[in-house]
């Protein structure tokens, strides 16, 4: 383990020793850059996996402070995303349909396809059309519904991500606390 000059382990001797005001500064500038660093990374790791873009995953996360603590949690909110942020393409497919009165005929149909995840290509949607920015398809009682893939708080879920958020903010917030307080104590005149 790397030993740094100022361990956020020690905060109460830090407190004690320097100015309580300068460890508090530090630990709050510290915790905001980790949280910055996680929420990098995580945009990062979903994108990788997942064809959006940052803008669409940094308007769905909320972070929240604790006053008590020097605390951040990173929500993740929304629901299911629609088919349309998938970059659906169409193309016309020749098919064979029947009539009311039972008598086939050949047509031309409006294929949808969306690619919903990097490592698996272009998937069709079956029965569905691409109309006003949005891929629709008949439900059951024959309206015409918007189809949804997966939503933002399920990408972020996948273990992985967090498994690697986490050693993010443990190698980040140590390293960035000793600097800040580095630079703090350099400013009082104290270091």
């Amino acid at each position: 383990m790397i030993e740094y000059k100022h361990d956020i382990n020690r905060l109460q001797k830090l407190r004690n020793r320097f100015d309580e005001k300068i460890v508090e500064k530090a630990l709050r500038q510290s915790t905001a850059t980790a949280t910055s660093r996680v929420r990098t990374y995580i945009s990062r790791e979903v994108r990788g996996v997942y064809p959006l873009r940052a803008k669409d995953l940094n308007g769905k996360v909320q972070i929240r402070k604790y006053r008590q603590m020097a605390t951040r949690a990173l929500v993740y909110i929304g629901g299911r995303l629609p088919l349309s942020t998938f970059k659906p393409t169409t193309r016309k497919a020749k098919v064979v349909a029947t009539s009311r009165r039972g008598k086939q005929f050949k047509t031309t149909r409006q294929r949808v396809s969306v690619r919903v995840r990097k490592d698996k290509g272009r998937q069709v949607v079956r029965g569905g059309w691409y109309a006003k920015g949005e891929v629709m398809r008949r439900a059951k009682d024959g309206s015409a519904r918007t189809q949804y893939g997966p939503s933002i708080p399920g990408m972020v879920a996948h273990e992985s991500v967090i498994t690697g958020a986490t050693n993010v903010a443990r190698e980040v917030l140590p390293r960035e606390f000793s600097r800040r307080m580095e630079v703090l104590l350099e400013e009082e005149g104290k270091g």
